[in-house]
């Protein structure tokens, strides 16, 4: 039986904790370092299994090429660095994520706490100023978006939704989250883009996303991940960290999958419905 999930978050900071346990130098430092490698390494592990996906739904090399941009330069990992941290650990801590993903809704903003209690902690506004925006106001924000827009419902179009200061991406993925509850043809009109200064907060945004992506099937029209300044950078002179626009054949051959999964599910209850129907006749 799994775990409840404030005590799987436990053990995902516990084992994120013990990934430069072996390290030397202050308690703070080895903590901010375990975050950040915890992050790019989960990153490049959803990219990796998101671009499977896509083959595996019929994307050729040509397409993967034209639809998926990543700048390595923000998740790669130093190897000195990744040779001296506990790899177990690491490896565990991805497993927990992973499986904190798959019990949650999708686009659930499971970053925030630990963001919040190992990046964030006695910072009190130092350095970049950072606060992230709590779940439950994230969601009211979004709510109340929700309900000026009375057209949502009536869309068949993609729409951009844009957040300059995105953080781990707070107040963007209830968005997503609302139009997963209603379909993944919902979730398919989402054109995101997101914006950070922090890089690892652009990295924790689009893990969050493709995370969501890779484990509950959600695409999205395209997902834009920008690491600038926003006041000082626009475009064309703002840096994409990593740009994701689903191929249309991939979205095709899911759905196709979907149905096919559907139609087989109904035909398995069709038969048990019939095989209940005859015992109950025989007595």
């Amino acid at each position: 039986m799994s775990l409840p999930i404030e005590q799987q978050i436990k053990a995902l900071k516990a084992s994120i904790f013990q990934i430069t346990s072996h390290q030397t130098g202050g308690k703070r430092a080895k903590r901010d370092l375990a975050l950040s490698i915890f992050i790019k390494f989960n990153l490049g592990v959803m990219l990796n299994q998101l671009v499977a996906r896509y083959r595996h739904y019929g994307a050729t090399d040509l397409e993967l090429c034209e639809h998926v941009f990543i700048d390595d330069t923000y998740i790669c990992l130093d190897a000195k660095l990744f040779s001296s941290i506990n790899l177990a650990a690491l490896a565990r801590s991805a497993q927990i994520y992973k499986e904190v993903v798959e019990a949650l809704p999708a686009f659930s903003d499971v970053l925030h706490s630990l963001i919040e209690d190992i990046w964030l902690d006695d910072q009190k506004g130092n350095g970049l100023g950072q606060y992230l925006t709590p779940p439950d106001l994230a969601n009211l924000i979004g709510n109340l978006i929700d309900v000026c827009e009375s057209d949502r419902d009536k869309r068949t179009q993609p729409y951009v939704i844009h957040d300059d200061c995105s953080g781990a991406g707070s107040l963007t993925l209830p968005a997503a989250q609302r139009e997963a509850r209603v379909g993944r043809h919902r979730t398919q009109l989402l054109n995101l883009m997101v914006n950070d200064i922090d890089p690892l907060m652009c990295c924790a945004a689009a893990l969050q996303f493709v995370s969501s992506m890779v484990v509950h099937e959600h695409d999205l029209h395209q997902l834009r991940v920008i690491c600038s300044n926003a006041l000082t950078e626009t475009e064309p002179n703002s840096k994409s960290m990593v740009v994701i626009k689903t191929p249309e054949k991939v979205l095709l051959n899911v759905k196709l999958a979907h149905d096919q999964h559907m139609q087989e599910k109904l035909q398995l209850f069709k038969h048990m419905n019939s095989l209940t129907n005859r015992i109950l006749n025989k007595s």
